[in-house]
């Protein structure tokens, strides 16, 4: 059993290096997993840069320093004494691990809205609780990572590998957000804003149970992801840079508008206000995009006068990530074709690059990063 964990330490907005932690003890119903893969997403983007607004309202510089790194998957290497939560948990299963640790004891956990808990005084999120509380070991950009006696875990047969289970976290938004924030259900018409990571997750999601009219948007530049949502679903896609989304989408649903509108779009405004336009009397809009700013002119009465429910997302249910874990360890959808990078985590600022479209003749939807050094590109 290996004494010690090489992580990379965050010490500061942009700032990381490569250290040593020791391995700590592991208390009752506690794990150690050693890390094979993680997802990256833009969440992770706007932590490295400080720009995580959760974690810096609790904590402000205190945040600092922490190990990045919260869509975590890999083999579990050991176990603390036993606990009925850990009980048909076996050394050797390869694990997802929920990025949300949950007291249990708040108002927030009583009410089964972990994802909102208010029980520890940082944010308790894997890749931003600090190395300063206990042992440190708090993210997945580490060799080893330990699991809160709280933490929900979530099995993969063997035979699906690290690089495909790190998709769970990824689809876990696409069935919180569509299907159990927004309702879709059979029949339904759904546009997806967004054709990223998880904008691919809500069309593999929403057409998983059986919505009727699947439609997403991308950029220009996003042509190879809006062929890939068709492949994985869509009915139609609109590059809103030759097209109006608005025209399109009241063309598509013969004028009715759609049923729901799921914006995954980052830091963009514009698509609000379209979502409103596409959206029919009655209809429902779940806002998962950080936008980092205010949208001036908010058309307040269209909300108002067309009866519309607009409902912010965040994190994901226990119940949406056990979902998504199923579908991905079923194999029934070619997620697999989502991913189109993998890099080691001393990579870190070029793994962001690609991310976010900065590298030249890379065109990157789903990028990995794993616990290894030396990857080269």
């Amino acid at each position: 059993m290996a004494s010690q964990a090489q992580a990379l330490v965050q010490r500061g907005p942009f700032r990381a290096e490569i250290e040593d932690l020791p391995i700590p003890a592991l208390a009752p119903g506690a794990a150690l997993v050693r890390v094979e893969a993680n997802g990256l997403c833009a969440t992770d983007i706007d932590a490295y840069a400080g720009e995580d607004p959760s974690a810096r309202a609790r904590l402000g510089d205190r945040r600092f320093p922490r190990i990045p790194g919260h869509e975590i998957v890999g083999i579990v290497e050991d176990l603390g004494p036993r606990t009925l939560k850990r009980k048909d948990l076996e050394i050797g299963t390869r694990v997802a691990v929920n990025p949300m640790i949950a007291c249990g004891v708040c108002e927030f956990c009583q009410r089964g809205q972990t994802t909102l808990c208010r029980g520890f005084e940082f944010f308790p999120c894997y890749g931003t609780i600090p190395l300063w509380h206990e042992h440190g070991l708090w993210g997945g950009y580490s060799t080893y990572v330990y699991v809160h006696p709280n933490a929900t875990l979530y099995p993969f047969p063997h035979e699906v590998s690290a690089l495909d289970a790190t998709l769970w976290n990824t689809l876990s938004a696409g069935v919180q957000w569509a299907v159990m924030t927004g309702g879709v259900s059979l029949g339904t018409t759904v546009l997806v804003l967004g054709s990223g990571q998880r904008g691919l997750a809500n069309v593999v999601a929403s057409r998983s149970v059986g919505a009727g009219l699947v439609i997403t948007t991308g950029l220009t530049a996003d042509r190879h992801k809006l062929d890939l949502a068709l492949e994985l679903g869509a009915d139609a896609v609109i590059d809103v840079e030759s097209e109006s989304t608005v025209d399109r989408v009241l063309e598509l649903t013969g004028g009715r508008g759609v049923d729901v509108v799921v914006d995954t779009t980052p830091h963009a405004t514009a698509p609000i206000s379209d979502a409103l336009d596409v959206l029919r009397p009655g209809g429902r809009i779940v806002l998962a995009g950080i936008k980092s700013r205010l949208m001036d002119g908010f058309p307040v009465d269209k909300l108002v006068t067309r009866g519309v429910t607009m409902i912010g997302a965040t994190s994901q249910s226990t119940d949406a990530n056990a979902a998504a874990a199923k579908l991905v360890a079923a194999a029934a959808v070619p997620l697999h074709k989502m991913r189109t990078h993998v890099v080691g985590y001393d990579e870190l600022p070029y793994a962001i690059d690609l991310l976010t479209n900065k590298v030249p003749g890379e065109k990157a939807i789903n990028v990995v990063v794993t616990p290894t050094i030396g990857g080269g590109h």
